[in-house]
């Protein structure tokens, strides 16, 4: 179901009733399970069987991990192969690899056609034909936070009902925000009553998420169009269609967000805010700190740290900067222009990073202050906030050139919209 429609308005509306005014408390998240599957199933329903079957599967790996723990306080002898990272990778493995194959095995079949061809070895592999699971992408990121937690012993155990409800819990099903398993189970355990709180608060910011879709988002795509088909466009039209995507994915994503959040308010539950004005940011950290803040804080929490973040030298920490970007643009598409993306924004974090060295080492050169995505914290109070709107119109053009690059079709595409929109080609 699309946020957007009647159809998920009706649904929404009975889910909200049988469950505050139908449903005894006790079997109130049993209410949201099965509305949950029914709103999946609404979809494409084998694939719900799917996501069950990785569901019983990631959680009996994970009793694994539970039942070390348990054994280790009882003193118990234990075996190598009980020890809980072995379940954590395995379900690390399991994840990744059903995603993989539904996601990206499309992707990798056709570039390795490419590659044959550029070899001039005929040979091509027929690229399967499949549908790719509602969702699938923010199912596996948490699975995987689970799995991390569980074994750092930072998630406690629950049943499997109370755990699938947290997997398959609908308002997040479509888009995020990318929840955190410990903060929404202990919501779980609280005997909610009715409050008009629940439904102002959660109307309230459907309504917004509807009014940033509707009113804005779609309206903007019809401007962003010709960023598909540069070759049709002229140079001013291009770059209209640039600032015109970056208000469409902002209202549409955000808009999204906000019916999700909206969503899981009406029912008592309080999920990750995803967007806090990423655009009025200064530099392009703060930027990602703001933007989709759930997939930013869960790159950073389990790709970016685990990595070795920036413990160490600037050339590691930028490396691992341009690896977590690099697979955040995998994550939102399964092409190579939005792995491009990803690294460009890696790029512009490892600028940023080497910046600061130079700076605090007292190498920078002064002109670079002017050029820098972000010169915010300069002294000189008088011309600080001139600096900071020149930071904040940096970043954010910094962003939109990425979107060129996020929204064409294929990096071809990109480069040469970024080259007529410069003057450099033409026709």
């Amino acid at each position: 179901m699309i946020f957007n429609t009647w159809t998920y308005g009706a649904f929404c509306a009975l889910t909200f009733l049988v469950y505050w005014f139908v449903s005894p408390p006790r079997w109130r998240s049993a209410v949201l399970l099965v509305a949950s599957y029914v709103f999946f199933t609404y979809h494409y329903p084998w694939h719900a069987l799917l996501i069950f079957g990785m569901t019983v599967v990631v959680y009996t790996l994970s009793l694994g991990i539970f039942r070390y723990r348990d054994a280790l306080r009882r003193g118990d002898p234990l075996r190598w192969y009980q020890h809980p990272k072995l379940y954590m990778i395995a379900i690390i493995v399991f994840c990744v690899g059903t995603l993989s194959y539904y996601k990206y095995l499309k992707m990798a079949i056709a570039s390795l056609n490419g590659l044959l061809h550029l070899a001039d070895i005929h040979k091509t592999y027929a690229i399967p034909s499949m549908v790719v699971p509602l969702g699938i992408s923010f199912f596996v990121f948490e699975f995987i936070h689970y799995a991390v937690d569980a074994y750092q012993g930072k998630a406690q155990r629950v049943n499997f009902f109370r755990f699938a409800v947290f997997i398959m819990y609908f308002p997040t099903l479509v888009s995020g925000p990318i929840k955190r398993y410990q903060i929404f189970v202990n919501q779980m355990f609280e005997m909610k009553r009715f409050r008009m709180e629940y439904l102002n608060e959660g109307l309230a910011r459907i309504l917004i998420g509807l009014g940033k879709k509707v009113i804005i988002a779609d309206q903007m795509t019809p401007y962003a169009a010709p960023l598909l088909n540069p070759h049709a466009a002229t140079a001013g039209q291009l770059w209209l269609a640039m600032y015109a995507y970056a208000m469409k994915i902002y209202f549409d994503f955000s808009g999204y967000s906000d019916i999700a959040i909206g969503s899981a308010r009406l029912f008592g539950y309080q999920v990750p805010e995803n967007f806090n004005f990423p655009y009025l940011q200064k530099n392009i950290a703060t930027f990602w700190n703001n933007w989709h803040m759930s997939l930013s804080s869960w790159i950073r929490d389990y790709i970016y740290i685990p990595l070795g973040g920036n413990r160490g030298s600037v050339a590691f920490a930028a490396r691992n900067s341009l690896i977590a970007m690099a697979i955040s643009g995998l994550w939102h598409g399964a092409a190579w222009h939005f792995v491009l993306w990803g690294v460009y924004h890696g790029l512009g974090l490892v600028w940023m990073r080497y910046y600061g060295h130079w700076k605090k080492s007292g190498q920078a050169p002064e002109f670079l202050a002017r050029v820098t995505i972000g010169t915010a914290g300069l002294k000189r109070p008088h011309i600080a906030g001139i600096r900071d709107v020149l930071s904040i119109l940096a970043t954010f053009q910094f962003v939109c050139f990425g979107w060129i690059l996020f929204y064409c079709p294929s990096v071809h595409t990109a480069a040469y919209a970024v080259l007529k929109m410069f003057g450099i080609v033409g026709g």
